[in-house]
């Protein structure tokens, strides 16, 4: 790294209780109002630690003065929509520099807003967009190279010669922590990660500010005396931005070569590209006839009311019995026909009967009314719902069922599958993780929570729940028909081959159709 005349001598460990206690806790209690004073404190140790041409440092600022400017210039900012905000990062630096003493002597800021302003659009909006992004690392230098090029501390001439990589070596090691904390957590078993990155970040952070600060002023020569040398301007080349812009471009043709090769063998069973596209992203409708199909609804035992008669004299029994579909074996194949957010009707979906479910509802809702702690009538009556198309009502109602008893698997499991129709499919998992839990055994618990995770594109937990579903129910032809359209969008032929001629032996439609197909 090239060196200039000055040098910072300080260490994490001195600037620890700094960030933990006033950049952090302080703050955070105060709503952020403390910041300011916290920054002045680490204005004033930065000093401490750091002699510029040989001189010493002083910070003279005062937390409230700073408040001030800050509240000021932060209002001028959101008044102008953010236009103004080069001229009060000016404004900032300015009144930093005049409380910088050095040697004794005050230093200053030369840079203007509007010049500012320009660079801002050259640097951080223009080039960065020419380059898909990759020039905003370099305009992040280029900005306080800017910032310390215009700087003149104890009045006398300053140049910056700080390098690039040194600043990158920063960057990407702390850019390194975050990538290490999921592996970290997932290797652990930790549930959650967020209060551990929280931590690991603050106890860090006073090594990498450091890391910083001498990056920056070791890059620094100030001073007129005879055997001083400075550094030339901070440019930019055009050299490199056209080397960028080749390089992106050879890039992007790559990728599309790529593309077109990888996805070239699934064209005569998916067809076109963008129909590729849609099999993932629709909501369980495939193209060409490919569909991953739902399982149909389980629902609870008939609700055992007191011996009361109902509204028109019909024995409960004989009243509920017939206005719910008992659970169907899961080694049989479910109709195929995919949850979507409006009603079907019966003729679209042979496993909805024609009923009066108004009807039904209604006497629900008077058994409900007699007994409110009764979660069976609540399961019940929104299974009904659900048939219905009403899936508010429906989940509201399986919600309730649960909070009563939540010990019933198909409760969780029927609430999962309205979440799967409201495409909310990250609540759907956490429905059928808990069905699953009560229930070992749930194969269509597994199985729609693989369609789940395919739509949210998680493929490789799709697989692993088939897997683990077809493990107890070996002769289900939906099953090996839902991991095959998996292995077919993964790319896997060979396998989708295979799932979807194992399927077609079980006597399912679909598969056959592939298998006809691809023949």
């Amino acid at each position: 790294m090239p060196k200039g005349n000055c040098e910072f001598n300080g260490s994490g460990r001195e600037y620890l209780s700094l960030f933990v206690i006033h950049l952090f806790l302080l703050s955070m209690v105060t709503l952020g109002i403390y910041f300011p004073w916290a920054w002045v404190r680490l204005f004033k140790l930065r000093a401490s630690h750091t002699l510029i041409n040989g001189k010493e440092v002083i910070f003279t600022g005062t937390g409230l003065k700073l408040f001030g400017i800050c509240l000021v210039n932060i209002l001028l900012t959101i008044i102008t929509l953010g236009i103004y905000s080069p001229w009060a990062i000016c404004k900032i630096s300015k009144w930093k520099a005049r409380n910088t003493l050095v040697g004794g002597k005050q230093s200053d800021f030369v840079g203007r807003g509007g010049s500012l302003f320009v660079f801002y659009m050259v640097h951080l909006m223009i080039l960065p967009m020419l380059t898909l992004g990759i020039y905003y690392f370099y305009g992040i230098y280029r900005y306080y190279a800017w910032k310390e090029e215009h700087m003149k501390y104890g009045g006398e001439k300053t140049s910056f010669g700080s390098g690039f990589w040194g600043l990158m070596k920063i960057f990407f090691a702390s850019s390194l922590v975050w990538l290490l904390l999921p592996i970290a957590a997932q290797f652990l078993s930790l549930p959650s990660i967020d209060l551990l990155a929280l931590i690991i970040i603050i106890l860090l952070a006073p090594w990498f500010i450091c890391m910083f600060f001498r990056w920056q002023i070791r890059g620094l020569t100030v001073g007129d005396e005879e055997g001083v040398h400075h550094f030339p301007p901070v440019k930019t080349g055009l050299l490199l931005i056209a080397v960028i812009i080749l390089i992106e471009l050879l890039s992007l043709a790559a990728a599309g070569l790529f593309l077109r090769d990888r996805y070239k063998m699934h064209m005569p069973e998916i067809g076109n590209l963008t129909q590729f596209i849609e099999m993932k992203s629709k909501d369980l409708r495939m193209p060409e006839g490919i569909r991953v199909p739902i399982k149909k609804p389980s629902h609870a035992i008939t609700p055992k009311p007191d011996k009361k008669a109902l509204p028109g004299g019909v024995p409960p029994k004989e009243a509920l019995a017939p206005k719910l579909v008992k659970k169907h074996s899961p080694k049989k194949p479910t109709t195929k026909k995919p949850h979507v957010p409006a009603p079907l009707s019966p003729a679209e979906n042979p496993f909805l009967e024609s009923k009066d479910y108004d009807r039904e509802i209604r006497e629900f809702d008077e058994l409900i009314r007699q007994d409110r702690q009764n979660a069976d009538l609540y399961y019940s009556r929104g299974c009904l719902y659900e048939q219905k198309g009403d899936l508010d009502k429906a989940k509201k109602d399986f919600t309730k069922s649960i909070d009563i008893n939540n010990r019933v698997s198909d409760a969780y499991y029927n609430r999962g599958l309205v979440f799967v129709r409201m495409k909310k499919y990250a609540l759907a998992i956490k429905d059928f993780d808990k069905a699953i839990e009560l229930d070992s055994r749930a194969v269509d618990a597994y199985c729609n929570r693989g369609n789940a995770n395919y739509q949210l594109g998680k493929s490789d937990l799709a697989l692993r729940d088939y897997n683990g579903a077809l493990k107890l129910s070996p002769k289900d032809s939906d099953l090996f028909y839902n991991r095959g359209v998996v292995h077919l969008f993964k790319g896997m032929k060979t396998e989708a081959k295979a799932d979807f001629k194992k399927a077609a032996m079980l006597g399912h439609r679909l598969a056959s159709e592939m298998i006809s197909r691809q023949k």
